[in-house]
């Protein structure tokens, strides 16, 4: 273990989250991972910003696996309420560790015959090699991938797409995915004393990284002209039905949300003409996180931002 994160390890609980505190003010330098809905005690309104409970749980999980928390806070990611561990990271750990792990790629996309195998020898078990090999074909299995096949010309293609025929990370970064997922697998069977339980990287999680370990995302463009819908709904059942489009679009963001809730603020104190809400047209788009107060608490300049944002 390094010695720069002995200070941190000693610290008392109260200075550990006050120092949580104060890396979360960097705001938009941190992932949004660490990001959470919470109330700004001044407005009473929910706002989106980082969360000093997640920064505190990367930096404790930094610490338990022998990092400094700026370290944890570059190679750690909060998906789903879960540490995950960036496949960069992974391989360095286990490096430091004194294992020796090595990744090799074999044949190219086009050529149909691309693999990536990653080994695994421990230092304190040298006679033995862990070995993990990805190939397309693995992908298509999991699910990950929907073909991998030659077009007209012979060349072969890795095609991977959403519903709404948008390029997912397994067809943009088919090298980096395979060899990512071998090396997670590979180093969970041999070397799991190194990760201490925080064996799943954020790809296997989310959209994946980038060649060099970084996670991406792939925005979609939008399936419909979710402001313009949301402006225009005139009561709460709309929105609702709305707000369901864009969720099974995967495009319900923040924004979207926000517009979201200040629109039913707005039809709610009957600023445009709607229909009298009945219990059929509570909204349900936020899964319980704000009460019908809360969303009467939602102004039309937040509508306004939003839509500008």
């Amino acid at each position: 273990m390094s010695t720069d994160i002995t200070p941190y390890r000693n610290a008392s609980l109260d200075e550990k989250y006050r120092y949580a505190r104060a890396l979360a003010e960097a705001g938009d330098l941190l992932p949004k991972g660490l990001w959470a809905n919470v109330r700004n005690a001044e407005t009473g309104l929910m706002e989106n910003r980082p969360s000093p409970g997640k920064v505190m749980l990367v930096a404790e999980t930094g610490a338990m696996l022998g990092i400094h928390p700026m370290a944890a806070l570059q190679g750690i990611d909060v998906i789903e309420g879960n540490p995950t561990i960036k496949p960069s990271l992974m391989t360095a750990l286990v490096r430091e560790a004194g294992h020796t792990l090595r990744i090799k790629k074999t044949g190219t996309i086009e050529g149909g015959d691309i693999a990536v195998t990653a080994t695994l020898i421990r230092s304190d078990d040298p006679d033995f090699t862990y070995e993990s090999t990805w190939e397309p074909k693995d992908a298509i299995r999991a699910g990950l991938i929907d073909s991998y096949k030659p077009n007209a010309e012979g060349v072969w293609q890795v095609r991977a797409r959403s519903q709404n025929d948008n390029i997912k990370p397994w067809e943009a970064y088919t090298p980096a995915m395979l060899r990512w997922r071998a090396v997670g697998d590979v180093v969970r069977e041999g070397a799991e004393d190194v990760l201490l339980g925080v064996h799943y990287t954020a790809e296997e999680l989310t959209s994946g990284p980038t060649d060099a370990g970084e996670m991406v995302q792939v925005t979609a463009a939008p399936a419909e002209d979710w402001a313009a819908l949301i402006a225009a709904a005139t009561t709460k059942t709309e929105l609702t039905a709305i707000a369901n489009r864009a969720r099974a679009a995967e495009q319900f963001t923040d924004a979207i949300r926000t517009l979201v809730l200040a629109r039913s603020g707005m039809i709610h104190r009957g600023e445009t003409p709607a229909e009298e809400p009945t219990a059929e047209e509570q909204v349900e788009v936020v899964d319980g996180e704000l009460s019908k107060e809360e969303y009467e608490r939602q102004s039309a300049a937040e509508h306004a931002a939003a839509v500008q944002s």
